[in-house]
């Protein structure tokens, strides 16, 4: 499952164009700061190569985060929003 953080996302849209199964699009409509979000529209073709997660300047996106064994509880206090799952 893939998590967007709408607080944190600031709409840079580097993991539309990172994804190589294009697996996210772009909102028509803007959050309540203005910003077009990304979302996962494609969420079945991800691969959970994690690239996006990577790439995410504002740490905004998890992918699957019980799947990242090599990521461990106090590993993840760099970002208090890092293991909230926000349901879809």
């Amino acid at each position: 499952m893939i998590n967007i953080d709408e607080d944190l996302c600031k709409g840079c849209h580097l993991c539309v164009f990172i994804c190589y199964k294009n697996v996210y699009a772009v909102s028509l409509k803007p959050n309540k700061k203005g910003v077009l979000l990304p979302y996962p529209k494609f969420e079945k073709e991800c691969t959970k190569c994690g690239d996006c997660e990577l790439m995410c300047p504002d740490q905004a996106i998890d992918v699957d985060i019980e799947t990242h064994w090599w990521v461990k509880e106090k590993d993840s206090k760099f970002n208090p929003n890092f293991n909230n799952k926000k349901e879809s």
